[in-house]
């Protein structure tokens, strides 16, 4: 155990510290030029600190399973995605709304990826698809065509936005969600209107991983609405 003269060392020794961090915060409060060199000093400090500390290589796990998920799809066969629109006869003029009635951005683009705002099924002529799916307002056909007419106005917002569809490598992930009634159950089968269409467009590269979600209504009272994440060439 201390003895007696040890302790009354210490707490000498604490109270010095202590009086001396006091003593330097007050000067620092009073003397800007002094505080001011304090703070270049400890900047010194930090970046001579950072630079000693030596860097580690962090070894990522993989395996056969993760290398054949980082193979990158190729566009399909026939052609490009731009060739593929007019062999297919897709017309994507009068699709992207003049004057949007939220405020946002079309597509935010960070690093490669592009990240699409939520697509509605709108015609050529301007007009909205409308409808609850799971009721009698739409047959179960009609949804799906209304899913691939949202891939449509996609298709022409990216064409827009990126200037032309022949910029994007591959679709990475699609959310799609359907307006219906409680009990439908066949989100995934109207979403395949969407998915497949890209798949015609752009081969392997256009099918992504997905998300197929039943609502109770949407926008304007459209059936289907969809985003997306594309990867930029």
């Amino acid at each position: 155990m201390p003895t007696p003269h040890v302790l009354v060392a210490l707490s000498s020794v604490a109270f010095t510290c202590a009086s001396g961090h006091t003593l330097r915060a007050i000067r620092e409060r009073r003397d800007p030029a002094f505080s001011r060199r304090v703070r270049e000093k400890r900047k010194a400090n930090s970046s001579s600190e950072a630079l000693a500390t030596p860097t580690r290589n962090v070894k990522v796990n993989s395996s056969p399973e993760i290398e054949a998920l980082r193979v990158v799809p190729s566009w399909h066969e026939a052609g490009s995605p731009e060739e593929r629109v007019k062999q297919l006869g897709l017309d994507l003029d009068g699709r992207v709304a003049a004057n949007p009635a939220g405020v946002f951005y079309p597509v935010v683009v960070v690093g490669d990826l592009a990240y699409v705002s939520g697509q509605v099924p709108r015609l050529n002529d301007g007009t909205l698809i409308l409808g609850k799916c799971g009721t009698d307002d739409l047959t179960e056909d009609e949804a799906v065509e209304a899913a691939r007419v949202v891939g449509l106005t996609m298709l022409a917002t990216m064409r827009q936005q990126f200037g032309s569809l022949d910029n994007i490598k591959r679709v990475v992930k699609v959310n799609g969600f359907v307006n219906c009634a409680d009990d439908f159950t066949q989100q995934p089968l109207v979403v395949n209107g969407l998915a497949n269409l890209f798949i015609e467009v752009f081969g392997a590269a256009g099918k992504s991983s997905r998300s197929a979600v039943g609502c109770s209504g949407l926008p304007l009272g459209i059936p289907v609405e969809a985003e997306a994440i594309v990867e930029l060439m």
